[in-house]
């Protein structure tokens, strides 16, 4: 038996499987880019129009909640959101990158209640991660991902955003225990050679390393339920979902939709995943099943 077979069985790993129940959302999406836990449900941030466009100038963006098989609208378009990506909840508040800056909703009535704008106007702020009193943003075209205090969420210092720690197009932002791993995507603006998922392994001192070397324009970074692996998209990949075991950094390409697909953003939450399909307006369902001997990820009817 060849040696790879050997180790494919001897691995503890997990497939995700189609839902009994419902397995697509479409109620109330319109180009959903990403997904936030809260409250037993999901927001979902949505950039509405006609087309997907990550620096929209009209105030078409709107966040929508999932919960119970039911998504209705939270934050309607109109409310200050432009083309609204990653969030994040600290307490009762919800942030929100949104191209330039970060917007900051009470979810005691969903009232917007700040606003943080980077200081050279054109930044492309992807995703939000919040660390105890901190928040990480990371801004694509600057390289860069940003540190703000929010120890006081309702009264923010502006002041305090500074630059936080320089690496290639940082998109998603993932937090596993006392590292942050940050996956590259340049969302066509320039072809880099640099474009992979990355780990920052010491927050206090930050020290940035690859964990996979294959070019990509990679987002949405999710872990098994056993934390034992990485699951990302690769929008290089369409349709496909990826998997990488963090025992030996091998990793493999399951295929989920057609390559009209663009999958953007994943979240695992009660034994299902949940993929959001930014092209085509939809979240796919897939409820995750965890075995011993099972080399594949992904099983469709």
């Amino acid at each position: 038996m060849a040696k790879s077979n050997i180790f494919v069985l001897v691995l503890v790993t997990f497939i995700v499987a189609s839902c009994s129940s419902k397995t697509v959302i479409t109620s109330n999406l319109r180009h959903p880019y990403a997904m936030c836990e809260y409250d037993g449900g999901i927001l979902i941030s949505n950039f509405g129009g006609d087309a997907v466009d990550y620096n929209n100038t009209k105030a078409t963006g709107f966040v929508t909640y999932y919960k119970n098989g039911s998504n209705r609208v939270v934050i309607p378009a109109g409310n200050g959101l432009y083309s609204p990506k990653g969030m994040a909840v600290k307490e009762s508040f919800l942030f929100v990158a949104d191209v330039n800056k970060i917007v900051v909703f009470d979810l005691d009535g969903y009232k917007k209640v700040d606003e943080i704008e980077f200081p050279q106007g054109d930044a492309f702020v992807g995703d939000l991660l919040v660390m105890g009193n901190a928040l990480f943003a990371s801004v694509a075209n600057y390289d860069r991902i940003y540190l703000l205090d929010i120890t006081v969420p309702r009264q923010i210092d502006h002041t305090s955003l500074l630059e936080y720690v320089e690496l290639p197009c940082p998109s998603t932002l993932k937090l596993m225990g006392e590292y942050i791993l940050v996956s590259s995507n340049s969302f066509g603006k320039a072809d880099r050679e640099d474009k992979i998922i990355h780990i920052i392994d010491d927050l206090g001192n930050p020290s940035i390393r690859p964990i996979i070397h294959e070019h990509g324009d990679y987002q949405g970074l999710a872990f098994s339920p056993n934390k034992t692996r990485l699951i990302f998209c690769n929008q290089e990949r369409n349709g496909y979902i990826g998997n990488l075991v963090f025992e030996n950094g091998e990793y493999s390409y399951e295929q989920l939709t057609d390559d009209k697909s663009l999958l953007n953003s994943l979240l695992i939450l009660d034994g299902k995943m949940y993929i959001c399909d930014l092209l085509n307006s939809k979240i796919y369902i897939k409820e995750l099943i965890e075995f011993d001997n099972f080399s594949g990820i992904i099983k469709t009817d």
